[in-house]
């Protein structure tokens, strides 16, 4: 064998062989730390891409299950307040059909009528008071300010408008009545007006700087929020009568629309509408009834029936809704665990694999550091031929 000390084949193979070992031991060690095949796109580029396509798509399915699950809530808030109007409406039927009797006369109908009509406007009250998360459900569900129509709105105005809200409010147009120099303000659709008292110090007419104040139309579910120079998403400043003349156009709505899948498409969402629950409305219609005459009683009683068999379809329309949506969560929830299987059988380390292979390399690499060691026995012989 030659003795050489310019080169040493012996020490390049083995420091080259460490070097492969030790790469391979660098992706092995997070592997095994992570529990991750594929950590980042060096590993495997392909499947990185399978798998975070995967987590976007759980990501999305585990937020439908929420959004169900929520409308869930929003439906069941709605139906039990619906099954209360039903008892109100089973308790009118009982006035109206004891006032259809002639062992009574007029004066007795009279009280019978008193606590049929507290019935009707407790009624109304349920109907405009339940709500969702600030949504009113009974009544006006959807509506929507149209701001393009709204000539309060019109942007450049400078009206000091900063937002409107809504409560319960009925479709159509409302019109400002804004005299000014008197700190008030009035709305109105045609059917019903409101006055209401701003209870803000106006400086000469104008609302002060940063100030804001919420002109509230609680008869007509309707909150005006007005705001002084400089606060923000306020276009200009209000002053007293800016508003006269103006409109607020309130559209009727087409219900709520439920997420409930991870994409954008009509398969994932659910619109819904809930009926107009209100006396005056078309589901019950019994503003007008009144039980202070036996032809009166008679005739309440029919529509008392008629409401209660409407409110009864209803409540089972919602109840249908929400088996519904019950069994999308079932549905979504199977989902999302075969997708999580499948990005894990994509993502996921083989700890059986990646431990043995780990090991082999761990052999390997002290396997290598002996060798390098011994490489140097050609070197050393030199040294020794030397010194002879």
């Amino acid at each position: 064998m030659r003795a050489s000390i310019n080169s040493n084949p012996a020490l390049e193979r083995a420091m080259s062989d460490f070097s492969a070992v030790d790469r391979d031991l660098s992706l092995r060690r997070p592997r095994m730390s992570s529990g991750m095949r594929v950590n980042g796109g060096r590993d495997d580029g392909a499947h990185l891409t399978v798998s975070e396509g995967m987590r976007a798509e759980i990501g999305g399915m585990t937020e439908g299950t929420r959004n169900a699950e929520k409308a869930i809530d929003l439906l069941r808030t709605a139906e039990g307040a619906m099954g209360e109007i039903n008892s109100i409406l089973t308790r009118m039927r009982e006035l109206a059909t004891e006032a259809t009797t002639d062992t009574l006369n007029d004066r007795n109908r009279e009280a019978l009528d008193a606590e049929f009509n507290q019935l009707k406007d407790y009624i109304d009250r349920i109907a405009k008071l339940a709500s969702y998360n600030g949504q009113p459900l009974l009544s006006g569900f959807g509506n929507e300010v149209d701001a393009d129509l709204s000539t309060a709105l019109e942007q450049g105005a400078g009206l000091g408008v900063r937002r409107v809200s809504l409560a319960s409010a009925d479709a159509g147009t409302y019109t400002f009545i804004d005299d000014g120099n008197d700190a008030t303000l009035t709305l109105g659709n045609g059917v019903a007006t409101q006055t209401v008292s701003l209870g803000v110090p106006l400086d000469n007419g104008t609302m002060g700087a940063q100030s804001t104040a919420v002109a509230n139309f609680d008869h007509l579910g309707i909150e005006v929020h007005l705001a002084g120079e400089g606060v923000a998403l306020a276009d200009g400043s209000y002053s007293d009568g800016d508003l006269d003349g103006r409109t607020l156009v309130v559209e009727e709505g087409i219900g709520g629309q439920f997420q409930l899948g991870s994409d954008a498409v009509a398969a994932d969402r659910l619109e819904y509408d809930i009926k107009d629950m209100t006396i005056g409305g078309d589901v019950l219609n019994i503003e007008s009834l009144s039980i202070n005459t036996r032809n009166g009683a008679r005739l309440s009683l029919a529509q008392v029936d008629a409401a209660i068999d409407r409110v009864s379809t209803e409540r089972g329309s919602v109840g249908a809704v929400l088996n519904r949506l019950q069994h999308t969560v079932n549905f979504t929830e199977g989902a999302i665990e075969g997708v999580t299987a499948s990005e894990a059988t994509v993502r996921d380390a083989d700890v059986a694999w990646e431990t043995s292979h780990l090991a082999r390399g761990q052999i390997l690499q002290q396997m290598s550091t002996a060798a390098m060691v011994r490489s140097r026995v050609t070197t050393d012989i030199a040294l020794q031929l030397l010194a002879a």
